[in-house]
């Protein structure tokens, strides 16, 4: 049995979808490749449709601040922390501080300047973030055409 013929089936391209965008970098490319050498368009569909850090980072201020109050504050810190790794990082970080309540971006930025943040919990932050994100689509209080309608996924794909 192929690796994709597991997510042929109603709601599999979603479920491989979430499990490329959960893995670490190492296992993504090399699970893309998989889906690569046994489907190239499927390949292409899960790159274009997939969420990362530095994706929901890009998006408007404005989309960031329905996002931000579904996220823990260790979350909110360590993606404030992580922005820093990203080009334009400083711009970023006070992008994410600008979705935020002024107080809360206080508090945001001050706990992420006290803490240190392991590479676990910078993967675990992120994963956090994206399942927020697609949990938010999923629910409709997001909409991905309004601001990046390259992710909006047919639904016959999806279902």
């Amino acid at each position: 049995m192929s690796m994709l013929q597991r997510f042929r089936k109603p709601g599999g391209f979603m479920q491989l979808l979430a499990l490329i965008e959960t893995c670490d970098a190492g296992k993504q490319k090399n699970l893309l490749n998989l889906v690569g050498s046994e489907d190239p368009g499927w390949a292409h569909l899960v790159k274009m449709k997939s969420l990362s850090f530095e994706r929901i980072l890009s998006w408007p201020v404005e989309v960031l601040m329905e996002i931000t109050p579904h996220l823990p504050d260790r979350v909110l810190a360590s993606v404030y922390q992580m922005a820093l790794i990203l080009p334009q990082g400083v711009e970023l970080q006070d992008k994410w501080l600008q979705s935020l309540p002024a107080m809360k971006a206080k508090e945001i930025k001050s706990a992420a300047d006290s803490m240190t943040l392991p590479a676990g919990e910078q993967h675990a932050a992120t994963i956090k973030m994206i399942q927020t994100v697609r949990d938010l689509e999923g629910k409709g209080l997001i909409q991905f055409q309004k601001f990046d309608p390259s992710l909006e996924l047919d639904k016959r794909i999806a279902a």
